[in-house]
């Protein structure tokens, strides 16, 4: 597919339909309703006894966002029409521990940003303390492993230990970089590699594998996972840094922590002169910043990406025309940024 085609797709500028006989899609391909089962899986497994425990979980579960990496989950085990070894009981079980798993990282990530508040309302921490939120992350991480441990096949189970490995690395990689304008473009992607991309990535697999995919197209999902992923973190990333102009008193944003996402990290590459691998101080941030926004760092962190997505597009593209595929590509679309 040409390289034009393939940005005129995320751009939506075709009026891209399904295979008119794919057009009346089986229940078990509609995504909506197979989420709300999957909601209902996770707050059947964070039922506990011990009251606080569950009222913080229900809390935390009650302000879920847009469900995306069990949604990559659900699609990945439909999109070759629904294997005929496929498990649909498993699948739901995969996507509800994949999102505990996120569940658990936003926790944890809440904690040690020292974040107040997460989608409008307050945080965990803000309520209860750093102690009890790190406690109800350690908790959704175990009924994360206790849903997958329900599933056949244990290479699931291995690899969301692993997913989880990789997670805490970047956030190590993460604080160990903080301030220091030594950062690489290859550090950087090494990072949300781990810290992102791994889970989505991880997603795609889950799902893929409950259906028993072929191995060339299990590892085509996986790789479209980690594209996606990347896109997903630098997108978020672009939209930060855009909102730092008026945040950058706020200990919780990424620069007055000494985050450099991608923006700083292309524009550091080519103003490196006197900050030479040196670790520079909040003040010397704030006019880092100034200068960044006025280079050309912003519209090059937006072309990649949307190469990323391109590049995630193409594999996705190589799957059987279907509403699952169509539905995933307008979460391709959701993402892209136009310029």
């Amino acid at each position: 597919m040409q390289p034009a085609v393939i940005r005129n797709l995320l751009k939506g500028r075709y009026n891209l339909t399904v295979n008119e006989n794919l057009a009346l899609s089986p229940p078990e391909t509609d995504l909506e309703s197979m989420l709300q089962y999957v909601k209902s899986i996770i707050r059947e497994s964070i039922d506990t006894g011990e009251k606080t425990l569950k009222e913080m979980a229900l809390y935390f579960a009650g302000s879920q966002g847009k469900l995306l990496r069990p949604t990559l989950t659900l699609a990945c085990g439909l999109i070759c029409k629904g294997s005929p070894k496929l498990n649909l009981e498993e699948l739901y079980f995969t996507a509800a521990g994949v999102e505990m798993l996120h569940m658990s990282a936003l926790v944890h990530d809440d904690i040690i940003d020292r974040a107040e508040m997460r989608r409008g309302k307050p945080t965990i921490n803000e309520i209860y303390g750093s102690d009890m939120a790190l406690l109800l992350g350690d908790y959704f991480y175990s009924r994360a492993l206790s849903l997958m441990s329900k599933i056949s096949d244990m290479s699931i189970l291995e690899q969301a230990l692993s997913v989880i490995a990789r997670m805490v690395e970047g956030e190590v990689k993460q604080k160990k970089e903080a301030f220091d304008t030594g950062i690489s473009l290859k550090d950087y992607l090494a990072r949300i590699a781990r810290k992102t991309a791994s889970l989505t990535a991880f997603s795609c697999f889950a799902g893929a594998q409950v259906a028993k995919l072929a191995e060339k197209e299990v590892k085509a999902l996986v790789k479209f996972g980690e594209y996606f992923g990347k896109a997903y973190q630098i997108r978020d990333d672009i939209l930060d840094f855009l909102k730092n102009e008026h945040v950058l008193k706020k200990p919780t944003s990424d620069l007055h922590q000494g985050i450099f996402t991608l923006p700083m990290v292309l524009y550091l590459k080519e103003n490196r002169h006197g900050f030479a691998n040196s670790v520079v101080s909040q003040e010397q941030v704030k006019s880092l910043y100034d200068k960044c926004i006025k280079s050309s760092a912003v519209s090059r962190s937006i072309l990649l990406c949307n190469t990323y997505l391109e590049k995630s597009l193409r594999i996705l593209m190589t799957f059987p025309d279907s509403p699952i595929r169509f539905k995933v590509i307008n979460i391709l679309q959701k993402v892209y940024i136009y310029t």
